[in-house]
């Protein structure tokens, strides 16, 4: 998607310039047009274009649980060399795999109360599915930026000390996709105001891991 326009208000210039704060309201609206009362998954990163930014090095042990049939984390956020922790927490077999490129991994089936590990090279996007229940999914964002943020429990996004320059800020949900802006940081507070529309199904269809399709939901009920 082409960057969408936006407007900034600067409230503050500092010479020399000095790192700022960039902050707004984000919304998502469903497919009536009315506001979700929550930012539940909806994640902010803020990339630099033409700053000087620190790339982070990897974070600490990211858990994603397996319970009742659901990620847990259903969205998180990682760098590059991130490990992540799969404990299964149901008394079935689960079986987590990406085929994203970059970051294509398998688990296999593995027993309740095991916890297989992998790492995250790559950065984008990384899909996770489980290859025994179709409707499980889940999301990590591996990012090469300081700025990054799950906006859970929160109605806006800020960042502060954000070094003077260009940004690219994507916004994504698993109901909206991304879309970004370009946004430029150069005194104490730069505001926005940012929109995403929920127009994607709660689960997209996919393939198992081998490229085949799953048994019908019905099937799933005693595994």
């Amino acid at each position: 998607m082409p960057e969408a326009r936006w407007k900034t208000v600067i409230l503050a210039l500092g010479w020399p310039l000095v790192a700022g704060t960039l902050q707004g309201p984000v919304h998502i609206l469903d497919r009536n047009g009315k506001p979700r009362p929550t930012l539940k998954d909806c994640v902010a990163i803020l990339e630099p274009l033409d700053a000087a930014v620190k790339t982070p090095g990897p974070r600490s042990l990211l858990v994603i649980r397996t319970r009742d049939k659901e990620f847990s984390p259903r969205v998180s956020l990682a760098t590059p060399g991130t490990e992540v922790s799969f404990p299964n927490m149901d008394a079935i077999l689960h079986n987590v795999f990406s085929v994203t490129p970059g970051n294509r991994f398998d688990t296999g089936h593995y027993l309740p109360g095991d916890a297989p590990r992998v790492k995250l090279v790559g950065p984008g996007l990384v899909k996770l599915y489980c290859n025994v229940h179709h409707q499980m999914n889940a999301f990590v964002w591996v990012v090469e930026t300081p700025f990054a943020q799950l906006l859970e429990h929160r109605q806006d996004l800020r960042f502060e000390q954000v070094p003077p320059g260009s940004y690219r800020l994507r916004l994504w949900h698993p109901e909206a996709g991304e879309r970004t802006w370009t946004v430029k940081v150069e005194g104490a507070l730069t505001q926005g105001s940012w929109t995403l529309e929920a127009t994607l199904p709660p689960v997209e269809s996919h393939k198992n891991k081998f490229g085949k399709d799953y048994p019908p939901p019905a099937d799933e009920t005693s595994y």
